[in-house]
């Protein structure tokens, strides 16, 4: 329900007669019962013309009338521009969809062609607000990274993205290397939480947090590869669940976290306990990863010492999931 100063028409309804003895009703109800229907307006361009004659000198010359300053040389003002940057930036429609609403819902004809000028007009606009949700994200106390497959000039590139309390930045580079991670973050502060992938080894590991949802799949691989392999990863992936379990009593506030953090001090060390087994199991990939993992402890409790952190990586991983949805389309 809105407000009775923003309804826009209203229709006043009052009985004629009893509903029940038919004799004529008067007067005003103090307090109606109120039902609102809300409609959406027909909208259409609103289309302004630009004049621009071209008047000869007696001398010769021939000179022609300028556009007044702020006025596009192409056929869409900024209302269109941003209304497009907002359908497929924030909507996520594709570049032939965009033409087909603007169409319908607006009565504007649009070629893909100006969809992606659009697009290119509000990327330049957006330059220096860029610029500043970037440095935002520096002194964040808590970062989550990740980055997924892209397509750029019809070569393959990555979509990366940082997020933060407060801000989302996403970079498309053609590496997903340690110097891209380095361009998006640019240096050490705060907590990061990401998966293990090493493009982010420079940041100190007793600030990082490694994602347990990809531990779980890491753990998954060991316990189907038989033999102790196989009892070591069922008993991390019961360690894990039983972690969880808690975890999430702590979020739902009915697990005080002094004494999460006092549970996890037993788990620890049965888990690194199992990854010292795992190093030394005679399975090569089990070994291999389990000595990893030992290497890097440290960013495996991070979130159990530091209040805020996150044991995994889902708010950056949603981030970047309609660039999953895209890559089908895409050709990546």
């Amino acid at each position: 329900m809105v407000s009775p100063d923003e309804v826009n028409k209203r229709v006043v309804l009052k009985p004629i007669c009893c509903g029940e003895c038919g004799e004529r009703l008067a007067g005003t109800d103090a307090s109606p019962h109120r039902h609102q229907v809300f409609e959406v307006p027909q909208v259409r361009p609103f289309v302004t013309e630009y004049e621009q004659h071209a008047l000869r000198c007696p001398c010769g010359a021939v000179t022609a009338a300028e556009l007044p300053e702020g006025v596009p040389t192409g056929s869409f003002g900024p209302s269109v521009t941003a209304l497009v940057a907002l359908l497929t930036g924030v909507y996520r429609l594709s570049k032939r969809a965009v033409p087909e609403i603007l169409r319908d819902l607006f009565g504007l004809s649009m070629s893909v062609g100006a969809v992606i000028g659009c697009q290119k007009q509000a990327s330049e606009a957006l330059a220096v607000p860029y610029a500043l949700a970037l440095q935002a994200s520096l002194d964040e106390p808590v970062k989550h990274a990740d980055e997924t497959g892209w397509r750029e000039a019809r070569g393959r590139a990555w979509l990366w993205v940082v997020v933060t309390a407060s801000v989302t930045v996403f970079m498309v580079h053609l590496r997903r290397n340690t110097d891209a991670a380095r361009a998006l973050l640019v240096r050490a502060a705060g907590v990061l939480v990401t998966d293990r992938h090493g493009a982010y080894n420079w940041w100190p590991g007793h600030l990082r947090q490694f994602s347990w949802a990809h531990l779980i799949r890491d753990f998954t691989a060991i316990s189907e590869r038989g033999g102790d392999s196989e009892r070591i990863g069922n008993a991390l992936l019961g360690e894990t669940k039983r972690m969880f379990d808690w975890w999430h009593r702590v979020r739902n506030n009915t697990l005080a976290r002094s004494s999460f953090t006092a549970y996890m001090r037993d788990l620890r060390r049965r888990v690194e306990a199992l990854l010292a087994e795992g190093a030394v199991c005679h399975h090569p990939k089990t070994e291999e990863t389990c000595k990893k993992l030992l290497g890097s402890a440290d960013s495996l409790w991070t979130f159990v010492r530091l209040p805020g952190v996150e044991p995994t990586n889902n708010v950056a991983e949603r981030s970047v999931r309609h660039a999953v949805l895209w890559r089908p389309w895409r050709g990546t």
